[in-house]
Formats: structure tokens, C-alpha cells, sequence
């Protein structure tokens, strides 16, 4: 029941209940004395921030919360993220962001205060969006500019140096692992066509072939983002590399999983691929103790042998 709750306080989503933002509240309230971001309204969420809440003074149904996040091992986790995903993340304190450097950042000075403050930015895609303003034809790139929006932003907003606050907003982003930038290049930028060039490289009559789906991008809210009972955190903050370079000339592999004795203790299982008559790429193996042995999981390392075994350049 208690990870119930927990998937609900993790709903980022229009739906999220009530008693999340009352939680929210009640943890950002509840911190020690010295704690960054020191600013009450910048502690948005202790999972997707550095900070952490004291356990002394908060509610039991709280304290569970947090115990089962923890015995749970909750934690930020994929290979790739859609940008919907990266831009909802909060900016100060960010939790994949260096600690050191990131708190660096938002410690007290003139720029991060009017970044705070005047233009009250707060989550990454706020970040992303204020720092573009610097490569706009018209900004002159410096103290002084007089550009129509550096003017607007001082005029208006009482911005005293809009460049310094673009190059600090910079500064910020910079500080993300590429996984967590949302400036670059990613996965998603290409995925959708890739999949769509392998669906239409195959024939469309009846027992067309199934083309094997290579997206590895977290779709969705930011709530897709969490995982639990993953053991040690198996990515880094870097993306993989998964661009594929259409031949044009599609590749077929036959895939199946077996095992003997299925759903008992002592049951065996198997898998093979099949590329063609004598391909030095065909392969059946025998799946590792480790392995639960079942034609479910034979038929996934199926799979994975033919992934592993195809052109990179080919769609499958």
C-alpha cells in the first residue's frame, strides 16, 4: 500500500492529488537549519532534488513514504529521456547535476538572485528557454547591449545586466550531464522516423515480419521517470549511442525461445536465432542459471541475440 501512496506522490501529472502538494509543503518546511537551496519556494521535491527532508517533525504517513522510497531503492533511472521529460525537471538543486557545482551556482550572487527573483525561473526548460535569448541575432553580446529584449528586461523587469543572467543561466545548464541537457542531441530526435523507416521497409501483406523496435527513450511525464527495485543504478549520465544509418536493404532474423520441464524447479531453457542457410550469425544458446528459465525469457534473449547479431546499418 505504502508504494501505492508513493506512485501517487510522484503523479506530476494534471491528476496529482492534493495530499502531494500538502507533502510537498510539509517537507520542504521541514529541513535543517542550514539547507540548499536555502529559498523555502526553490525546494520543490526531495526525489527530484538533492535535498532531503528531517525525519523528526514530520507526519508517520510521511516518515513511510520516505522508508519505502528508500527500501524501494527509488531513483531517477532510463537510458534517454524525452525533453518533456528533462525541461519539467527543477533547476536549483537538481538531482542529476553535480552536487558540488550546482549548488556552486545557486549560491548568493547578484545573477542567481535576479535569475531567482526578477525572472523566476525554476525548471529546466525555464533555464533552457531564458539562456537561448543570448544567441539572438540582436544581442550584443555584452554588459551594455541595447537590444529590444535586454532593454524590455531592464525597463520592465528591473534586470540590471541581462547578459550576465543569460551567460549564469548557461552556467546551469551546463552543468547537467548530457543525459539531463536538453540542448542537445537525443535519442528521441530521430527514434520515431527510425522506427517508421523499418516499418515501411518491409512488405505489408499478411506475416509481415515484426520490425525490432530500438527505442530506448522514457516517454511520458516526469513520473515516468522513476524506477524501483533496481538495484545498483545502471546508467550514467551519459546517452548511448543508437543512431542508425539506413542501407536500405532491410535484414530478417527468425527468433524463438523454448524450455523443458516450463514452470518447474528444474526447468531448462534455450534460445536461438536464425539469419539464413549457414550465416555465421546464427546462434542458439542455453540461458545462464541466473537466468529464470522460461520461454518468456528465452524468447527475450532471442531477441536480444538478434539485435546483437544484426547490421547497424540495416533495419531489423
Amino acid at each position: 500500500m505504502d508504494l501505492v501512496w508513493l506512485k501517487e506522490y510522484l503523479n506530476f501529472t494534471p491528476s496529482r492529488p492534493l495530499w502531494a502538494y500538502v507533502a510537498d509543503d510539509l517537507f520542504a518546511s521541514n529541513v535543517p537549519p542550514i539547507t540548499s537551496p536555502a529559498s523555502r519556494a526553490l525546494r520543490v521535491n526531495p526525489f527530484l532534488q538533492h535535498w532531503k527532508p528531517l525525519r523528526k517533525g514530520l507526519p508517520p504517513a510521511l516518515i513511510a513514504l520516505l522508508d519505502v522510497a528508500k527500501d524501494a531503492q527509488l531513483r531517477l533511472e532510463g537510458r534517454a529521456f524525452t525533453r518533456e521529460i528533462i525541461r519539467a525537471m527543477p533547476m536549483w538543486d537538481h538531482a542529476q547535476a553535480d552536487r558540488t557545482v550546482i549548488r556552486r551556482l545557486g549560491s548568493r550572487s547578484t545573477a542567481t538572485a535576479c535569475l531567482r527573483d526578477t525572472h523566476r525561473l525554476c525548471t529546466v526548460g525555464d533555464f533552457e528557454t531564458f539562456a537561448a535569448e543570448i544567441n539572438d541575432p540582436a544581442h550584443e553580446g555584452h554588459d551594455d547591449c541595447e537590444c529590444d529584449r535586454c532593454t524590455y528586461l531592464m525597463a520592465e523587469l528591473g534586470c540590471a545586466c541581462p547578459h550576465k543572467c543569460y551567460e549564469r543561466a548557461e552556467r546551469f545548464l551546463g552543468a547537467l550531464p548530457p543525459k539531463w541537457d536538453p540542448r542537445g542531441e537525443h535519442p528521441c530526435d530521430f527514434e520515431d522516423q527510425m522506427m517508421a523507416d523499418a516499418i515501411e521497409a518491409f512488405p505489408s501483406e499478411d506475416g509481415t515480419p515484426v520490425p525490432f523496435d530500438r527505442r530506448i527513450t522514457v516517454r511520458g511525464s516526469l513520473s515516468n521517470a522513476f524506477r524501483v527495485f533496481e538495484g545498483r543504478p545502471v546508467y550514467d549520465g551519459h546517452l548511448p549511442e543508437v543512431s542508425v544509418t539506413d542501407a536500405g536493404i532491410p535484414e530478417t532474423a527468425a527468433t524463438d525461445g523454448s524450455c523443458l520441464e516450463n514452470g518447474y524447479s528444474n526447468a531448462t531453457a534455450g534460445a536461438g536465432v536464425f539469419f539464413g542457410d549457414q550465416s555465421p550469425r546464427n546462434r542458439s544458446v542455453r540461458l545462464p542459471a541466473d537466468l529464470e528459465q522460461s520461454n518468456q525469457t528465452g524468447e527475450a534473449v532471442a531477441s536480444l541475440l538478434a539485435m546483437q547479431g544484426s547490421t547497424r546499418t540495416a533495419p531489423l
